[in-house]
């Protein structure tokens, strides 16, 4: 990421270099100099980076006096009955620290612009937010994947986003490819599109890969139960995707070998308006040994957003679609047993209106559907079409309080309407037609209520919050069933001094069975699954401490983290093919995850991770989807018109698999680009994923088949400046 960055004046640059008592004392004199003059009513300001986004918890001193305030959520402070002329030392581990000196008579609310120690310090500061609002709690885990950070441009978003540690790909190949966090996968993962829930019916869990990546400006992770604030699904963590915004006409079209993969992308933007259109469209790829992987698709999706403002209320459209055909589904079980998804459609629809006094409100509609066909070669073919209508609304508001204290409070209520599958599957042998109605009208509410409080004491920040949620879920021939429960959390970030910080949290997670958990009996892609309708909801209690340091040229964190869970809902095979779903009575999964970024000059820069995690139930055997553990190393280098990036990453084997998973090999993958800006505007670049052409699995699970072998591609980037 390329971030412009303001010179700071003589004052802010010899602050660097001075220790802190000496810093001080500088300070004391600078403000000794000043003649005294009456007592201001109030001073305000707001503290933002060079590229304009805010920082939080920034610590604002007056030097001559006691007086601490720290900047909230929207990079604003104040203090009342101060005297001028006044003195203000703002300081933030990440940023240099900066003096600004203020008389009587001086404009307020006074800008202040925080200059970063590596640009890498502007993109590590927003976790995942629900709807781009910065107040996530800052003691958590998180990371921020921006497409142009990435080796090569990624195909989906599993692809994208298993570049954060222990982020892995989950269950079989292919573009509806899930992902698990910390060991949780499946529904344990909640899915954003800017604030707007993603649900599906398929068992394996949401894919999101409906939007191409090409489309997102950025993707947010943040690791840990984070229920609290965004309701039942989110034990393992959240994964917020964002729409890229255009502001100009922008042109990009790429070609892989493998699948000859090839997309076009167009976008443009003016005056509040904003739209990108892509396709792409893939073959199926090959293997390393030269086996055919059933991962061909079609795809088309779309953006469409309007933002302006009126008095003192911001308001936002957005609309994005996807039509993709002939989705291919990469299984051992190809070609004998072949899945097939001849079509998905999604249509997201969202309003959005923001006030000046800290409150917001936002309502989204989502119909989509789902057609999965599977053939048993010489002995049936079936059918499965899904659909339904997910419906959310969400009010909030913020405050900042005295004392240095902010506060969060909201409702919100998600539905699903018309939550139906009619499978019909005809006998090759007899030639027969049978049809039935695996979910009929099926329809979930769940209404949450939650607050969350931020409390700066002294240097140390302590947030805490909670959620009350109710969920009720029927479908048609069953009894209904409803639930309630109540979760929390509370972290503790601790300045140490030296850039270094202490962190650590506990939280309460909560996830309720989904209807096809409790209610589905028919044909998926890996077998024949029965419902389970007495399905408890699961409940996790989360540890985790952590060490971040920010230095001049290296940033580097760690966290230790343990999850238990009761009543954990596990998929268990009956017999060959055959699936239902049953609550464990307890499993626990812990770990130690890493990464880091050292810039080394403006030219250079590495970055490091690594994570390793161990699964198991309450009579030791290993819990599914617990993936192998990794270190990856990625350089990046820019200098004139060439930029480039390599990725090498290093999988462990994984010789105790979970229920319905096998033994996995160790693997090294080799990624990279090299990129050549053509012209002022025009960008072509050249890319490979595998380049060792290693044969590996992306996953444990035990129909995972290998993955695809080497794979070259050019890109070509246009854009006007």
């Amino acid at each position: 990421m390329r971030t412009s960055k303001r010179g700071m004046g003589s004052v802010e640059r010899s602050l660097e270099d001075l220790p802190q008592t000496r810093m001080r004392s500088f300070c004391l004199f600078a403000a000794s100099l000043c003649l005294p003059l009456p007592v201001l009513a109030a001073v305000d300001g707001i503290i933002k980076t060079a590229t304009g986004t805010p920082v939080e918890h920034a610590r604002v001193e007056v030097t001559d006096s006691s007086t601490v305030t720290f900047s909230d959520m929207d990079g604003e402070f104040r203090f009342e009955g101060v005297e001028s002329p006044l003195l203000l030392l703002v300081t933030h581990p990440r940023f240099l620290p900066q003096a600004l000196s203020l008389e009587a008579g001086d404009p307020l609310p006074v800008e202040i612009t925080l200059e970063a120690k590596q640009e890498i310090y502007e993109e590590i500061a927003v976790s995942a937010n629900r709807g781009e609002e910065n107040f996530s709690p800052i003691t958590v885990a998180s990371s921020v994947v921006e497409m142009q950070d990435v080796a090569t441009p990624p195909a989906t978003l599993t692809e994208l986003i298993s570049t954060v540690p222990t982020v892995s790909e989950n269950g079989q190949g292919g573009l509806l490819q899930t992902y698990s966090i910390r060991g949780m996968s499946r529904q344990r993962v909640m899915t954003l599109v800017s604030g707007m829930r993603i649900m599906a019916e398929r068992r394996a869990g949401v894919s999101a890969s409906f939007l191409d990546p090409v489309l997102l400006s950025s993707v947010d992770v943040v690791r840990g139960p984070s229920s609290t604030y965004y309701g039942s699904g989110a034990i393992g963590g959240v994964v917020q995707l964002f729409p890229r915004g255009f502001d100009a006409w922008a042109v990009e079209a790429g070609y892989a070998s493998q699948g000859n993969e090839a997309f076009g992308t167009v976008g443009w933007g003016d005056k509040g308006w904003s739209g990108g259109l892509a396709h792409r469209t893939a073959s199926d790829s090959e293997t390393p040994d030269g086996e055919t992987l059933n991962s061909a698709f079609t795809q088309t999706s779309g953006t469409l957003k309007k933002e302006w403002d009126s008095g003192r209320f911001h308001y936002e459209l957005l609309g994005i679609g996807s039509l993709a055909s002939d989705i291919g589904k990469a299984s051992t079980d190809f070609p004998e047993r072949t899945t097939i998804y001849p079509e998905e459609r999604h249509l997201l629809l969202r309003f959005a209106v923001n006030a000046d006094s800290g409150w917001g409100l936002q309502a989204w509609a989502h119909p989509n559907d789902l057609v999965t066909e599977v053939l048993e070669e010489d002995v049936s073919f079936s059918a499965v079409d899904n659909e339904a209508l997910d419906l959310g609304l969400n009010w909030q508001k913020q405050m900042t309080l005295k004392g240095g204290r902010s506060v969060r409070f909201g409702i919100d209520w998600v539905g699903r309407r018309n939550v139906n599958a009619l499978e019909s599957t005809r006998d090759l042998v007899d030639d027969e037609l049978t049809t039935q109605k695996t979910l009929e009208d099926g329809e979930e509410d769940e209404v949450g209520a939650y607050g969350a409080l931020e409390w700066n004491w002294g240097r140390a920040t302590l947030v805490a919050g909670g959620r009350l949620t109710y969920q009720r879920q029927a479908n048609a021939g069953a009894s209904s069933t409803d639930d309630s429960a109540a979760s929390g959390f509370a972290g503790l970030v601790v300045p140490l001094g030296a850039g270094f910080e202490l962190v650590g949290n506990v939280g309460s997670g909560l996830r309720f069975a989904t209807l096809s958990e409790r209610y589905f009996s028919g044909v998926t892609g890996r077998g024949e699954v029965v419902g389970n309708p007495n399905l408890d909801p699961e409940r996790s209690v989360n540890l985790e401490t952590g060490l971040r340091w920010y230095g001049k040229k290296l940033f580097v964190s760690g966290y230790l983290f343990r999850n238990d869970i009761d009543d954990y809902i596990e998929r268990i095979e009956i017999e060959p093919d055959l699936l239902t779903f049953v609550n464990l009575t307890s499993g626990t999964i812990q770990g130690i995850e890493a990464e880091g970024h050292y810039q080394i000059d403006e030219h250079w820069s590495f970055e490091f991770g690594a994570h390793l995690m161990e699964g198991d139930n309450d009579q030791g055997e290993q819990l599914s989807d617990i993936p192998a553990n990794r270190f990856f190393l990625g350089g990046r280098w820019r200098q004139g018109s060439w930029s480039g990036q390599l990725r090498w990453e290093e999988r462990a084997e994984k010789d105790v698999p979970g229920s319905g998973e096998k033994p996995i090999p160790s693997a090294s993958l080799l990624s990279g680009t090299l990129e050549y800006e053509l012209r002022e505007g025009l960008w072509l670049s050249l890319n490979g994923r595998n380049l060792l052409d290693a044969s590996y699995f992306n996953s444990p699970d035990r129909k995972v088949p290998y993955s695809p072998g080497r794979s070259l591609g050019v890109t070509l980037r246009w854009r006007p400046q």
